[in-house]
């Protein structure tokens, strides 16, 4: 059964305050990785502050820029494939103000 084959690889939760982002990585123990945003910066232009979905890291010198980009949206919940790069933009906040994402994250893989 499938439901007996699979099981959560781990779980987190992430803040981050104006310009944080997370650099482009992957999830090595995962099948499907997520990520449920809770609270969004204020709007940035796009990217500011998007998931970038198949963007390498710099430091493999690839050149391979984010086939798409999704919009942190309050309870916007978003599955992909763990072993595809991924990342986040980094976001801004108005002279004099902070802006902050919150998201909770979980990688469903394989039980061992």
């Amino acid at each position: 059964e499938i439901a007996r084959a699979v099981t959560f690889t781990g779980s987190w939760s992430v803040l981050l305050h104006s310009a944080g982002y997370h650099s482009a990585h992957t999830h090595p123990k995962g099948w499907i990785s997520s990520a449920l945003y809770l609270i969004t910066p204020p709007d940035n232009a796009a990217p500011a502050g998007h998931l970038a979905l198949g963007m390498a890291p710099p430091e493999l010198q690839l050149d391979l820029p984010a086939y798409r980009t999704i919009a942190p949206k309050p309870v916007r919940l978003v599955l992909f494939p763990s072993t595809l790069w991924h990342g986040t933009m980094p976001f801004a906040a108005a002279p004099g103000a902070s802006a902050e994402r919150m998201s909770v994250a979980f990688d469903v893989g394989a039980m061992a």
